[in-house]
């Protein structure tokens, strides 16, 4: 069959419609996995061995293992073992697996992004009497936001991606309505042509999101800089 510009005009709106289920899929579960990374950073520097070996082994699961089967295992697999989760839904377990799932990589961007601050201003900060927990908040997490950014980004993009795979859980986001109209009409290029437009303008704003963010931490910098120069002389 011939490429059918006039059924991607037709359906596109149809596919566009459930955008705001993906987004919203998106959206939760990246800030439920950033919430988790940051946990994970500061739990990974508490002086416990069997603390690091349970953390090690729920980054090594989640990075060593296909989402997807994470999936099948969280919303099918558990609900045999543990009653509670036959009553979840497929998008409550697309928001805890995708979230659990990103977590796993955002820990480690933020941990690299930590690292990189000086240990000098951290033994600075306690000693003028600050709390590790201060020490983190007040010194190091905000020069490490800097550094995070751009791979932050790059993971929630994964994320956002990671998203089209939530229809086997019977979520109707975009990728659900692009695969049933295609199955129904058996245009499947020319709706599979206008998920990856949708999805390829996502990631593009999402680009531009963070080039504005690296723009503005730039310009916050250097008026922290300038300002510690001023008082400084």
């Amino acid at each position: 069959m011939n490429f059918d510009i006039e059924y991607v005009v037709r359906v596109f709106p149809s596919i566009l419609k459930y955008l705001p289920v993906t987004l919203e899929i998106a959206f939760l579960s990246g800030t439920i996995a950033m919430l988790l990374s940051i946990c994970i950073v500061l739990l990974r520097r508490v002086p416990s061995r069997i603390l690091q070996a349970v953390l090690n082994f729920y980054l090594d699961f989640f990075r060593g293992t296909p989402v997807v089967v994470q999936l099948f295992f969280l919303y099918y697999g558990l609900a045999q073992l543990f009653p509670i989760f036959k009553n979840l839904s497929g998008f409550s377990a697309a928001v805890i697996g995708l979230s659990l799932n990103a977590s796993s990589y955002m820990s480690e961007s933020i941990r690299g992004a930590v690292q990189s601050v000086h240990r000098r201003q951290t033994e600075a900060g306690l000693a003028c009497g600050l709390t590790h927990l201060q020490v983190m908040q007040h010194i190091v997490f905000p020069q490490a936001a800097k550094v995070a950014v751009p791979t932050l980004v790059n993971d929630f993009i994964g994320l956002m991606k990671s998203t089209s795979v939530a229809f086997v859980l019977g979520v109707r986001d975009v990728m659900a309505q692009t695969k049933m109209l295609g199955g129904s009409s058996y245009r499947y290029f020319e709706c599979y042509f206008v998920a990856i437009i949708i999805y390829f303008i996502l990631t593009k704003l999402i680009h531009c999101f963070q080039k504005w963010l690296e723009r503005k931490l730039d310009v916050t910098t250097r008026k922290e800089g300038a300002a510690c120069s001023t008082s400084e002389a």
